[in-house]
């Protein structure tokens, strides 16, 4: 399974992606400094055989998602 995270590798990122929704740089701004998104990889321990990758998303822009390693059985 794959998850969407807040995080976005740039605050260009943030645009492009919140851009596309029609939200205004400014209001991303204020996104990032009430830490409801953030800037960067996300940190620390993800969850047991989990790991965040890299991939583009909306609006030309790219942003960190968790995939865990779903076994069965």
């Amino acid at each position: 399974m794959v998850y969407g995270t807040s995080y976005f590798p740039t605050r260009g990122d943030a645009y492009k992606y919140y851009r596309a929704q029609g939200v205004f740089s400014f209001q991303v701004d204020n996104k990032i400094t009430d830490g409801e998104i953030n800037i960067g990889k996300p940190p620390g321990y993800l969850g047991h055989n989990a790991r965040a990758i890299l991939q583009n998303d909306q609006g030309g822009s790219k942003r960190w998602f968790v995939a865990e390693d779903v076994r069965v059985g």
